[in-house]
């Protein structure tokens, strides 16, 4: 080879800096060519000073001190001393301090009905953030997810409730993280929350809290989240119904596929799980709160107003809330109870809370009582309107709406008036004979043959149905 065509490759290769596609290119030949010639020269293009170099030991004593440091956090230290390079060539530089440790864990191996793992998981629909109870049992992989509005005790309960409902039984131990709901704190000694473990004593199931930052112990609920998220990404949920209608057709599809893991199908696998009974008496799944009832007969609770009756007003109470109704007691009597809302800032009131309030001021009873059926629910609303329309008594209709409170529920009433107003029966008789269609009570009823009632038999000793038991 030709020792001045070397030669003139070493200097601009060397001297010059030039990469070896310039090279070729300013010396009209090929860049295998030139590749050749540095390989068999051995040619070796000497390392440019990095910028780095004055601020190793720097960086090399901050991992030292806090390992945990982002590169983010380096380069703005780097800046307060004059580094005048950017961030990437930081991030690269870091990158050896900043790996991260491959742990190895044993494969966990359950027993059947040993242990179920339950976990939370939040997702955003269109209306609202919902959080998904999830509850897979360790042996089977038998999966049961359900979304709620809310993460809190009550709901976190009923969760439980319903999973052990469709499995018809309970696991010997349940595994969770640090949840509020289950553990209050862990230093200087672990505290659990004295109404969840109530709940565990009732269902006869030992509690196993994961330590902190170990999501591997409890990584069936882990692995089976990924698959739940997997499954939302690609769907779109009309609200919280839809979405749970929605999960439960593909958990029920899932639970019938065979589990990569087990090679077992998780519906079948379920009946061999020896799951403890369930007890005879349903756990309530309540939160209690404690609360003050205003001088105006209301209390609050999650950001709404739901009214008491008046004479409990300013006395302390309990709300005990439960997934759908909220009950209000007053020194252990439940003085009102209210269909839960998730709205935010709304007013629940119950006008049959106010009639001690309304008898102490007869000459605003009758309008007062009239806006207070009206705000109860737009259906008594629009049929109060429609009253009005066809040229009867807004005032007194309500009146008399009012006084079948007396009787009916709240709810009983909305449902009677949703009917009125379905055919346009917008009187207040109909809405009397759906709730009261019975007025005449003492109707007895006779037989064809009135010698039945003139039938004598003879008693029998209680003894002789010893004999069967």
């Amino acid at each position: 080879m030709d020792a001045s065509v070397i030669s003139q490759v070493r200097h601009l290769y060397e001297v010059e800096r030039l990469s070896q596609r310039q090279v070729a290119k300013t010396m009209g030949i090929s860049r295998k060519r030139v590749s050749k010639i540095i390989r068999v020269e051995r040619i070796v293009k000497p390392p440019q000073e990095s910028i780095m170099k004055p601020y190793m030991r720097l960086v090399d004593e901050w991992y030292k001190e806090y390992p945990f440091l982002k590169a983010t956090q380096v380069y703005g230290r780097l800046k307060s001393y004059g580094f005048k390079g950017s961030y990437p060539t930081v991030s690269i530089y870091t990158q050896r301090y900043r790996r991260k440790k491959v742990r190895a864990y044993h494969e966990l191996e359950f027993l059947p009905g040993e242990e179920a793992q339950i976990d939370w998981m939040q997702w955003k629909i269109p209306e609202a953030i919902v959080y998904g109870f999830v509850f897979v049992l360790a042996y089977s992989r038998y999966l049961f997810v359900r979304f709620y509005p809310r993460c809190s005790l009550e709901f976190f309960l009923d969760g439980h409730i319903e999973a052990y409902k469709e499995i018809k039984g309970v696991a010997h131990r349940n595994r969770y993280d640090n949840l509020r709901s289950v553990v209050i704190k862990r230093r200087p000694d672990l505290k659990f929350n004295p109404q969840f473990l109530d709940f565990a004593c009732h269902y006869g199931f030992s509690i196993h809290a994961c330590n902190p930052q170990r999501a591997n112990e409890k990584g069936r609920v882990e692995r089976v989240i990924r698959d739940i998220k997997d499954f939302l990404r690609v769907n779109t949920f009309i609200d919280l119904s839809d979405l749970n209608n929605k999960t439960t057709i593909w958990r029920s599809e899932r639970n019938r596929r065979i589990h990569r893991g087990t090679g077992k199908r998780p519906f079948e696998a379920l009946l061999e799980e020896k799951l403890n009974p369930l007890p005879q008496i349903q756990y309530k799944p309540y939160r209690v709160v404690t609360a003050q009832i205003s001088t105006t007969g209301f209390v609050e609770f999650d950001t709404n107003r739901y009214s008491a009756p008046t004479q409990y007003s300013g006395m302390s109470c309990e709300i005990l809330s439960y997934p759908e109704n909220i009950e209000i007691v007053v020194k252990g009597r439940k003085v009102a109870i209210h269909r839960r809302t998730f709205e935010r800032k709304k007013k629940i009131e119950n006008p049959s809370h106010r009639e001690g309030l309304l008898n102490v001021t007869p000459n605003f009873k009758y309008q007062r009582i009239y806006q207070l059926m009206k705000g109860m629910d737009r259906q008594i609303n629009h049929f109060l309107l429609s009253v009005e329309d066809e040229g009867g008594d807004p005032v007194e209709v309500a009146y008399e709406l009012f006084k079948l409170l007396k009787n009916a529920s709240k709810e009983m009433l909305i449902s009677a008036i949703r009917e009125a107003n379905s055919i346009k029966a917008h009187r207040i008789k109909y809405i009397k004979s759906l709730l009261q269609p019975f007025e005449q009570k003492d109707r007895p009823v006779h037989p064809q043959d009135r010698r039945i009632l003139e039938i004598i038999y003879e008693g029998r000793d209680l003894r002789e149905y010893d004999e069967l038991i």
